[in-house]
C-alpha cells in the first residue's frame, strides 16, 4: 500500500487569537462526545499514557477532510443533544494548537491528519494553516504529545 498525503487549506491565517489551549481541548473533546451520540459508539476514552501523550479517543465514524469545512451539520443541528452544530470547532481547536505550538496527531479510519503552514493557492505570500491528510488507519485517535504553559 502507498501512503498518501494531500494538503487541504484550512482558510486560517488568524483566528480566535485569545484562545488558550484549553479551548481547543474543550472542542475536540465536545466532538468526541458528539460523536459517541450520533453513532451510539463505545464511550470515549480520555486519559494520559506512560510517556505522558494526552489520547482523546472516540469509536466512532471517523474524521474525514471534509469535517474541516465549516458548514452547518445537518445530523447535528437535528439532534437535541449534540454539542456542535456549524462545523468549526475542530479547525478553531486545530488552529490553536499550531498557534500555542502543541504537538498532535490525529488518526482516523480516512487517514492521519497533522497541519502546517504553506502558500495559499495562487498567493504565494501568504501563509494559511492547511491540514494534511495521509491516508491508511483505523479508528478516530487525537494524541496530545506536548502541552504548553
Amino acid at each position: 500500500m502507498k501512503l498518501v498525503e494531500t494538503g487541504f487549506d484550512l482558510n486560517i491565517e488568524s483566528i480566535l487569537e485569545d484562545w488558550e489551549v484549553y479551548h481547543g481541548l474543550r472542542e475536540v473533546i465536545a466532538n468526541a462526545i458528539d460523536e459517541y451520540i450520533l453513532s451510539d459508539s463505545e464511550d470515549v476514552k480520555i486519559f494520559r499514557d506512560k510517556d505522558g501523550r494526552y489520547h482523546i479517543r472516540d469509536f466512532g465514524r471517523g474524521l474525514k477532510y471534509e469535517h474541516l469545512t465549516q458548514n452547518e451539520d445537518e445530523e447535528k443541528i437535528n439532534h437535541e443533544h449534540t454539542i456542535g452544530k456549524f462545523g468549526i470547532g475542530l479547525k478553531d481547536a486545530l488552529a490553536t494548537f499550531h498557534r500555542k505550538g502543541v504537538k498532535f496527531s490525529i488518526k482516523s479510519q480516512f487517514g492521519d491528519i497533522r497541519t502546517g503552514l504553506s502558500p495559499k493557492s495562487g498567493f504565494d505570500d501568504i501563509y494559511t494553516l492547511h491540514a494534511y491528510i495521509h491516508t491508511l488507519c483505523a479508528s478516530l485517535r487525537v494524541y496530545i504529545h506536548k502541552l504548553l504553559g
